[in-house]
């Protein structure tokens, strides 16, 4: 593990000169190819992190470089897998090492899966500092399982003999008579020459008869160091048996034990470091809950619980999370109807009001909200209509056509004014060629013929006059009012001119005619009929008030209460039907696209450099911005895996 961190740090180091590369100009003018070369050379040579130096130096050049993009995942990829076989070997070694005196057969398979794994690791990187401390513990396994089958093939009078000679030789050593205890080890090794319990024990009595003080110092430090362990002082037992390790490198006992204190030790910091990933997962997961998050939620708890099983009411959390996210699903199809309802009413207010711009705003939100909205639609359509006679009747200062009009309306009436009604009846016909329902032109050219040609007049008075009526038919009385006033306006005296504004003002409800022969009292009826089946509730009673208001429509297209319960209804059916399309999310930035970018691929080099922690802290980045991204989580949840272990 001290190598681990020593390659770690030096590694964080690579990285943080790779990452600042990022944001600078690349030396000496290299180019993709060339980078590219030197990267695969690297990679080939297994300098992994040189070769992501390269990668990520071509995506500062161009940071949409498939090549590299793909290179980068693929390194990523075998760093992910070379660890993974490191830790299963590390598991199965001392899988191997607890079994071998307890049950050879588990024994046996655990030192070849150890050593399947880390085969499987070396050959991805065998300049592993790791791997290469492990290569010399994998040795040592394959040769103790070896002489174990030795052992095992011995005959049994042998083998019960070479039980006897280590039973003595036990004997002795505990008596301190050192001499008989080598030649009964001696005779051991006679048996089984390649036994290591044989070897070792023959080793310690041969020191004991050569260096009685150093034989006891050691036997002192053994006893100190098995009452620490025993004590959990684990850091001051290591420290016994370090000096036991000086004075004896090959003291088996001693390097057995700090093996043991080592993964004591690196499990207690597994721990820790698994609470604390632990409690900032669940922290996140209840901040995204917050912010209605709950997929990315789902996704911390559940790493929560890979770490730590049963960690606090991270299990409850879960369980809720359906309930949570069925009550924001309601909350959000309240709301939307509420502004679909709210968005309609307006459009219908602006249209009444003339407000056209406003009101084809409204009814385009309406349907951004419900796609699926027609009478949204319907009324886009009427109101892009009613905004084209809008800019025929009157030129918009910034209508290219301004300057040219104006000039016309200018000269036009200064010629009406003079009597010149011929030259001037020629500017309006100019105007309404551009424009032909140019209220200022049509007026005056009213005017003019009144003036040359009073019989022409009443031709197209009358016309004017008859298309009022058939607008006041059409209940669409503001229109009627407006060709009633232009006659009037000219022709004062003309026949019933001003019965027919006063009855347009009024709206004439006393005789208006409603579609298919219905009387205002059966409109009335009806809406009212709507209404209470609206109010009595359940999907059955929705859906006759949605008939009532729909035959209030067809017979009085502009019944503004009808329609927007109309709107309602249909949006509400809509709604809980699942009609309407959720929202797409809001398309990133180039700036967030940058970042996303940045903080994935320094997530790789952190990964690439074992700092697990600072890869996930620079995941997560990714997901705070674009939380569709996959590979950032996928990676998150492996990296997650390796902390696990």
């Amino acid at each position: 593990m001290d190598a681990m961190k020593k390659r770690t740090v030096s590694l964080i180091l690579i990285t943080t000169v790779v990452i600042g590369l990022q944001g600078g100009r690349i030396a000496r003018g290299e180019t993709i190819e060339e980078l590219d070369q030197r990267a695969s050379m690297y990679y080939e040579q297994k300098e992994f992190s040189k070769a992501l130096a390269d990668w990520l130096r071509i995506l500062d050049i161009d940071q949409n470089n498939e090549n590299a993009q793909k290179k980068i995942e693929m390194l990523y990829e075998e760093k992910h897998k070379k660890d993974l076989s490191y830790q299963r070997a590390r598991a199965y070694f001392r899988r191997a090492a607890e079994q071998m005196g307890v049950n050879f057969a588990l024994a046996k398979l655990s030192s070849e899966e150890a050593i399947k794994n880390f085969v499987s690791a070396y050959r991805v990187d065998p300049n592993d500092p790791d791997l290469q401390a492990m290569r010399e513990d994998m040795r040592k396994l394959q040769e103790e399982v070896r002489i174990e089958e030795e052992k095992r093939r011995l005959s049994a009078e042998n083998k019960k003999r070479f039980d006897d000679f280590m039973l003595l030789a036990e004997e002795y050593m505990k008596k301190q008579d050192f001499e008989p205890a080598v030649k009964a080890y001696k005779a051991a090794l006679k048996l089984l020459p390649k036994d290591l319990k044989a070897a070792e024990g023959y080793r310690t009595a041969e020191m004991a008869l050569n260096n009685r003080l150093k034989f006891e110092k050691i036997q002192t430090l053994l006893v100190a160091g098995l009452a620490l362990f025993n004590e959990k002082k684990y850091k001051e037992a290591r420290m016994e048996y370090e000096q036991i390790i000086a004075l004896d490198e090959k003291n088996k006992d001693a390097a057995r034990f700090m093996r043991k204190i080592d993964d004591i030790l690196e499990e207690g910091r597994n721990l820790e470091l698994k609470r604390a990933q632990s409690e900032q997962l669940y922290q996140r997961g209840i901040e995204n809950v917050q912010k209605k998050n709950f997929d990315q939620a789902v996704d911390d708890f559940e790493s929560v619980l890979s770490l730590i099983p049963g960690y606090k009411d991270v299990k409850d959390r879960l369980a809720n999370m359906d309930r949570l996210r069925k009550e924001w699903a309601e909350e959000q199809k309240f709301q939307r109807l509420k502004d679909i309802d709210k968005e309609f009413q307006n459009g219908l207010f602006a249209y009444a009001n003339r407000k056209f711009k406003d009101a084809l705003s409204y009814f385009e939100k309406t349907l951004r909200l419900d796609p699926g909205n027609e009478l949204a639609k319907k009324y886009i359509d009427l109101v892009k209509d009613a905004l084209k006679d809008v800019e025929e009747e009157t030129v918009d200062t910034d209508s290219p056509y301004y300057d040219i009009v104006n000039s016309l309306v200018v000269s036009g009436r200064r010629l009406f004014d003079q009597g010149d009604y011929p030259e001037s009846r020629q500017r309006w016909e100019k105007i309404l060629k551009l424009f032909p329902k140019n209220k200022i032109a049509f007026e005056f050219l009213l005017k003019c013929e009144f003036k040359m040609n009073p019989r022409r007049f009443g031709e197209i008075a009358g016309k004017y006059v008859d298309e009022g009526k058939d607008l006041m038919k059409e209940n669409r009385f503001d229109k009627a009012l407006a060709n009633f006033e232009m006659v009037k306006s000219i022709s004062p005296e003309y026949p019933q001119i001003d019965e027919l504004i006063a009855a347009s003002r009024r709206g004439n409800q006393e005789r208006k005619v409603f579609g298919g022969g219905a009387t205002a009292d059966e409109i009335e009826g009806a809406y009212n009929e709507g209404m209470a089946y609206y109010q009595r509730g359940g999907e059955g009673n929705v859906k006759l008030a949605m008939e009532k208001f729909q035959w209030v429509v067809a017979r009085d297209p502009n019944n503004v209460k009808a329609l927007i319960n109309l709107n309602k209804i249909a949006s509400q059916l809509r709604v809980g039907g699942g009609v309407i399309a959720a929202e797409e999310g809001v398309a990133l930035t180039e700036r967030q696209r940058q970042l996303v970018r940045q903080y994935y691929y320094n997530g790789i080099a952190y990964y690439t450099s074992n700092n697990f922690d600072k890869a996930i802290e620079e995941w997560y980045k990714v997901l705070a911005i674009d939380p569709t991204h996959e590979k950032a989580r996928n990676n998150i949840k492996k990296c997650l895996v390796l902390l696990g272990r």
